[in-house]
């Protein structure tokens, strides 16, 4: 892919370098939003998305060449019927240095028929594919299958290891990844033969966190690889890295879209990472919400990890300090709890991909301030 779209990226850990683009004006709240249809019960519809939903969650590592012929471990994270899950292996994620056990993911079980929407989910600079396992596992449990690359060269174990790519490289690189999984998942490539036939390659969504979120929203510009991204249902950008994303790319986003920020976020702040989007993004709905005293981790693991690390001697100390730069921005006191956080984008991502992917409509009551208004977010908008 011959683009450019960043003049100057964030660092290895997501610092934002750089000035940034002015931000956008928020839009007039008196203009944004419509009620959804007074049938709808918010609080069932609450209830149901933030709990774990009625499917076992399998998972299993695949690998897929991306962008530059470089070999991606690739997360897949698919419904199970629950009495196929009994007596299967819990499965656990290998952080570097740390065994991480899910939260209840099994490995083995065979996926349940389907069809189920696919969901693309595009790490942070400096992560790994299942930083959000919180999220992916919350949202195979609800019927869909969640495919996470490793984004090879910008990865955590890259940084440790010091052989991170340049960062105009890596954005190049990453919608090139997603659309090699999205091809991956849907034509019965090697990891995927038993899972493509439950997958509905129709409706298909591309989220992310950070510099995933710029992923995010590069796809949905369909400035990446037309043919996979052509035709999406739904992005989500979790406090997304957008500064350095041209006007005219974001202008051309025309896949609807949920932008999901924290208001203590001092690595991609609001202002302009949110605002710019907010404001410039062609697509309906669009729909903004700010989690207030939300920082940049609070969309991620980082404080299971931090738990896990602190509490085991053998874990190398340079990993614990690494552990604990990160979970400054997802779990000090002063920022909103993250199982909180967690709720919030549970009900946010899950509501918002049950109406765009499952087209259950009743679900946009979830994401409109005139009928689910939540005391976490500090800001919630809808654009129709």
């Amino acid at each position: 892919m011959a683009l450019v779209l960043v003049a100057s990226c964030s660092s290895g850990t997501d610092d934002v370098a750089g000035d940034g683009a002015a931000a956008g004006v928020d839009p007039a709240p008196t203009a944004e939003s419509t009620t959804t249809a007074p049938t709808a019960d918010p609080v069932s519809l609450a209830a149901r998305v933030e709990e774990r939903g009625p499917h076992a969650v399998g998972v299993r590592t695949v690998e897929v060449t991306g962008a530059r012929g470089r070999l991606l471990p690739v997360e897949v994270w698919y419904p199970v019927e629950p009495a196929a899950a009994s007596g299967a292996a819990p499965a656990t994620y290998s952080f570097p240095g740390l065994e991480v056990p899910t939260i209840d993911a099994v490995v083995g079980a065979p996926p349940a028929p389907g069809p189920f929407p696919l969901v693309v989910y595009s790490h942070g600079s400096g992560g790994l594919r299942y930083v959000s396992g919180f999220l992916a596992e919350h949202l195979a449990s609800h019927g869909f299958v969640v495919v996470a690359p490793d984004h090879v060269g910008n990865t955590a174990i890259d940084e440790f290891a010091g052989s991170d790519e340049p960062q105009a490289q890596v954005a190049q690189d990453r919608p090139e990844d997603v659309a090699a999984v999205v091809r991956a998942a849907t034509s019965g490539a090697v990891g995927f033969e038993d899972l493509t036939p439950t997958i509905d390659a129709g409706h298909v969504a591309v989220t992310g966190h950070s510099f995933g979120g710029f992923t995010a929203l590069v796809a949905g510009s369909q400035s990446g690889d037309g043919e996979a991204f052509a035709g999406l249902d739904a992005i989500v950008a979790l406090a997304p890295y957008s500064e350095t994303i041209p006007d005219q790319v974001l202008q051309a986003v025309d896949t609807p879209t949920l932008l999901v920020s924290g208001t203590s976020d001092v690595t991609t702040p609001v202002d302009p990472n949110t605002e710019r989007p907010a404001s410039l993004v062609a697509a309906r709905p669009l729909v903004r919400a700010d989690l207030q005293g939300g920082g940049h981790q609070s969309f991620t693991d980082v404080c299971t990890y931090q738990e896990l690390a602190r509490g085991r001697p053998d874990v190398a100390a340079p990993l614990v300090q690494a552990i604990d730069a990160y979970a400054v921005q997802g779990c000090a006191p002063d920022l909103i709890p993250i199982d909180e956080a967690h709720r919030v984008t549970r009900r946010l991502v899950t509501a918002f991909l049950n109406s765009r992917l499952l087209g259950l409509s009743e679900f946009d009551a979830l994401v409109d301030p005139a009928t689910a208004p939540d005391p976490a977010l500090g800001v919630l908008t809808v654009r129709r």
